[in-house]
C-alpha cells in the first residue's frame, strides 16, 4: 500500500478557553467550565485528548472527532485518574522486582566469580558484544572523569579510594545502570551462571528473561506517564505454561500485572499490593475491563490471593 502524500502541518495552536469550547463543539457535556479549564491547564489537551479517543466516534470520516450521546468530561477524566494511579501502583511493584534482580544478578555470580565478574566475557553468550556492554556501563556510571559530575556518590568514593580494578564492583555498578541494561546482561549470561538467578524465581531462563524485557518496557511507559490501561502492548511476556490460563492473551495490561504478581509473590511473600489493585479497580466501576484485559472474576482466581 503506498504511502498518503505529506502535507504541511497547519493546525494553529489554542488557548485553553478554546481548546474546551472546541470540545463543548464536538459534543462532549461539561458539567463545570472553571474545573475543566483547570484541568486542561494542568493536564494538557493533547494527553487528554488519548483519554478521549474511546468517548468518541473515530473511524475516518468527518465527523471522526465527535463525541457520541453521553460522553462527559467527568467520565473522561475518570480515565485518566484511574490511569495515574495505575502507574503508581505499577511502579510499586516494578521497584520491588527491579531491586531484587539487580540484587540476585550481581550477588549470586558474584560469590563465585568474584566482585568484578561482569568484565568477563567468558561469563556471557559469545555472540554478546561485551566490549560494547562495558562501554555502556561505563558511560552510565561516568567512568571518565569528564564524566564525573554523572557518579552516584559511592561510585565517586570508589574511584577516590581505590586503583585497580577501574569500574566499580558489579553491586555498586548494577544499582547505578539502567534496568535495561540489567535485563540484557541476564539476557545473554551463559548457562551456569544465569540458572542461580532465575532459580530465585522459580522460573525457567527463557520465561524470566522475558518477563523482564516487558517488565522494563512497561516501567519506560509509566516513567514517560503514557498511557496504560488501554494499550496492546509491543513487547509481552512470555506464556509460561505453568501460568497459561492466566497468562492468555498477553497483550493487554492485565497480563503484565500477572507477571508482577508471581514475581512479588516470591520476592515480597505476603504482600498487600493484588488488594491495592482490586480496590482501585472498585474506585472506577465505570472502567470497561475489556479494554484492560481483566477477565470476568479474576480476584477469585488463585494467582492473586484473594478469594
Amino acid at each position: 500500500m503506498s504511502a498518503l502524500p505529506r502535507i504541511p502541518f497547519s493546525k494553529p495552536p489554542l488557548s485553553v478557553p478554546d481548546q474546551l469550547a472546541l470540545l463543548v463543539s464536538r459534543g462532549l457535556a461539561v458539567s463545570d467550565a472553571a474545573e475543566a479549564t483547570h484541568y486542561l491547564t494542568h493536564i494538557g489537551y493533547y494527553r487528554f485528548s488519548g483519554y478521549a479517543l474511546p468517548f468518541q466516534i473515530g473511524g475516518t470520516g468527518p465527523d471522526r472527532h465527535n463525541f457520541k450521546p453521553g460522553a462527559t468530561f467527568d467520565k473522561i477524566l475518570d480515565r485518566y485518574v484511574f490511569d495515574r494511579k495505575l502507574r503508581l501502583l505499577v511502579m510499586d511493584a516494578v521497584e520491588r522486582i527491579e531491586i531484587s534482580v539487580r540484587a540476585a544478578l550481581s550477588n549470586a555470580i558474584a560469590a563465585r566469580h568474584g566482585a568484578h565478574w561482569y568484565l568477563n566475557p567468558m561469563l556471557f553468550n559469545p555472540r554478546f558484544d561485551h566490549a560494547r556492554f562495558i562501554d555502556d556501563i561505563k558511560r552510565q556510571i561516568g567512568h571518565a572523569p569528564a564524566n564525573r559530575s554523572r557518579r552516584d556518590i559511592y561510585i565517586e568514593h570508589y574511584y577516590q579510594t581505590y586503583s585497580t580494578p577501574e569500574p566499580p564492583p558489579s553491586w555498586m555498578v548494577f544499582e547505578s545502570v539502567s534496568f535495561g541494561t540489567i535485563s540484557f546482561a541476564y539476557m545473554n549470561l551463559t548457562a551456569p551462571e544465569f540458572a542461580s538467578v532465575c532459580g530465585s524465581y522459580g522460573l525457567p531462563h527463557p520465561v524470566l528473561v522475558s518477563w523482564l524485557h516487558s517488565i522494563n518496557y512497561i516501567r519506560n511507559i509509566c516513567a514517560h506517564h503514557a498511557r496504560l490501561w488501554n494499550r496492546e502492548c509491543r513487547i509481552k511476556p512470555m506464556i509460561a505454561r505453568a501460568f497459561k490460563a492466566d497468562l492468555t492473551p498477553n497483550q493487554r495490561i492485565y497480563a503484565q500485572l500477572v507477571v508482577m504478581q508471581i514475581m512479588l509473590a516470591k520476592i515480597a511473600p505476603g504482600n498487600h499490593w493484588a488488594q491495592k489493585l482490586r480496590d482501585l479497580l472498585a474506585e472506577h466501576p465505570a472502567l470497561p475491563l475489556v479494554s484492560t484485559g481483566f477477565p470476568a472474576g479474576w480476584p477469585s482466581r488463585k494467582i492473586w490471593g484473594l478469594a
